[in-house]
This record gives C-alpha cells, structure tokens and sequence, in this order.
C-alpha cells in the first residue's frame, strides 16, 4: 500500500464565525483529509469555542493579538515543518474546498515539483464564476476569453497555468519551496505578503501555477469601487506597492529606487506646503517618512531572501518569520 503523502492545512482566523464551518466542514470531508491548524489572530466572536466543540480534531493555536495574515500561518507553517508535512495547504477562513481539491494539487505538485506553489481556481462563493480578483490575476496571466470560459465549466483538459502570482486564498506550498524561500517576510503585516513570497519562490527557482481541475469557492465579495481613497487609505495602499518593488530580491537596483522615491516625495511635500495643499502635505510627508525610517528594514528583508538555501529553518523569536541560519 502506498503511503499518501503528509497534507497539513493552516488557516488563520479572525471573527470567522460567518465562515468557518463550511471551511472545516469541507476540509473534513476531503478524499485527502489533511492535518488542521487553526491560528487565530484575537477573535472576539464565538470562532474559538465553536471549533472546539464541532471540530474537536483540530489544532487551534490562540493569539492574543493579531499578527496578521503573514505571521499567522509562519506559526503554524513551524509546526509542519517539524513534523515532516511533504505539503502545506494555506486556506483562507472563507473559503472551502471541493473533496477532490486537496487530493489533484497534492498529486500535481508531486508529479511536477518545480511548481513550489500550486493553487486551484477560485470560484465566487455560489460557484456561479470565477472570484472577482483571481479573475483580474488569470487575465494578467495571458488567458484568452474562450479559455476562461472552458475553465469554468470544466471543459478543458488537466493542465498547470504557468502564472507569475495567484493570491494566497489557496496555496498548497512543497516542502521543498517552504525549507528554500522560507515562511512570510514580517515586514509586511497587513496586505502583500503574498506577493512578496511569490517573487522570492520564484527567485529561489521554483513555478507557480494554477490547477485548472481543482477549485475552491471564495466566499467574499469585491468592495464597491472607490475612485478617491481617503488620504491615509491611499497610504496604505501605496506603501504596500513601494515596499514589495523595493523587496523584491530580483529588482539589483532597489537603493536607487528608495533614494529617488524619497527625494520625489519629500520634494512634493515642499510644493503642496507651498499650495496649502493640506491632504497633498499629509500624503507625501508620510510616504517620505515610512520610506526613510525603513531602509533598514528594507535591506534585511532582502538579505534573508537572498540567504543560500539550508536543510532547515529557524523561527526567529523576534520577528516570527523563517529565515536562513547564518
């Protein structure tokens, strides 16, 4: 009898109660049952106590805070680590699988190890098409319509679609691409975590692909469109863009790019001064000062992703992310 390769499934909550009863209940019910690991991020709803109560079998691992998306699963992609998972399934809180998800990925990145990172297509919450975001990443991808429309209703042949980035909804992550690239970067706390780990896996040599036999079903909705952020939103918004460019361990060039980004804002910080332009002066001291204030970390991150890959990894008791032992 052939031994069915060790799945562990992380997924990190906060106030899940709206979802996680269909996201367990299909993980449960998969052809390949994998090893649950619930880290929750400070729920303040009955998410905890309900798992403890309909879904006994599953580790849950409490936070006092919220350590975000990135530093969650780290948590709890240690444990796996140390207890030999040949595969990880991250899962977003809403979101579920179909029974034979877990069991196509698992057998496709194992007959195609290059692929470090493989995810199923994302389906809305109803199934009726695709999630409105994973969406937007096959398009980029350079998928025409009339495959879209194959993809969706399951007309097409078994096949990987070599994509730069799928957002992490759904990642089943080798051994081999976790004990290389390592777990998430810290120094994204909140957003763009995913997109930092996919430019260093693909740094490291590995593919990421989708699986278009798989699915899983999103259950969320794209917010309504806003042509104008609130300033502090666009903040946000933008630091994320600045810090995965500047981070990205492919760009060679990055201290030009932090240096000519700060000039460019502290300059316009200067001209909106001299507009009274309050929301422009706010806008651009800020990034100014985000981007001065962490060129330190900046370089770090850089240098943990471009470390030579070992056979292990350390949890760093500070930061919470893998990095490679000096």
């Amino acid at each position: 009898m052939i031994k069915q390769p060790l799945v562990y499934c992380i997924v990190v909550t906060y106030n899940a109660m709206r979802w996680i009863d269909k996201c367990l209940q299909s993980l449960t019910t998969s052809s390949h049952r994998p090893q649950v690991i619930v880290v929750d991020n400070g729920s303040k709803d009955l998410t905890l106590s309900f798992i403890r109560d309909y879904y006994p079998m599953v580790h849950i691992i409490e936070g006092k805070k919220n350590l975000g998306f990135g530093q969650g699963n780290n948590i709890g992609l240690k444990i796996a680590l140390e207890d030999k998972a040949d595969h990880i399934l991250l899962l977003n809180q809403d979101a579920r699988v179909e029974k034979e998800t877990i069991a196509s990925l698992v057998k496709a990145q194992s007959d195609n190890p290059q692929f470090g990172i493989l995810s199923p297509l994302h389906l809305n919450g109803g199934g009726s098409g695709f999630d409105v975001y994973f969406y937007d990443y096959l398009v980029r991808s350079g998928i025409l319509d009339w495959q879209l429309t194959g993809l969706l209703n399951n007309t097409q042949e078994h096949t990987i679609i070599d994509t730069p980035f799928v957002n992490a909804a759904a990642w089943l992550i080798s051994r081999d691409c976790l004990e290389k690239t390592g777990g998430f970067d810290p120094v994204f706390i909140h957003y763009g975590e995913d997109d930092h780990y996919a430019n260093r896996a693909i740094f490291k040599g590995f593919k990421i692909g989708v699986l278009n036999t798989a699915r899983i079903y999103h259950d969320r909705e794209r917010l309504p469109a806003d042509t104008r952020l609130p300033v502090r939103d666009q903040i946000k918004k933008d630091w994320i863009i600045f810090l995965n460019q500047a981070c990205d361990i492919r760009r060679q060039h990055y201290r030009h790019l932090v240096l000519r980004r700060l000039a460019r804002y502290s300059l316009f910080t200067i001209a909106k001064l001299v507009t009274f332009n309050t929301e422009g002066v706010l806008y651009n001291f800020v990034m100014a000062k985000k981007i001065l204030f962490s060129f330190a970390k900046i370089k770090r991150s850089r240098q943990v992703s471009a470390c030579d890959p070992l056979p292990h990894l350390q949890l760093n008791k500070v930061s919470d992310s893998f990095i490679c032992k000096p």
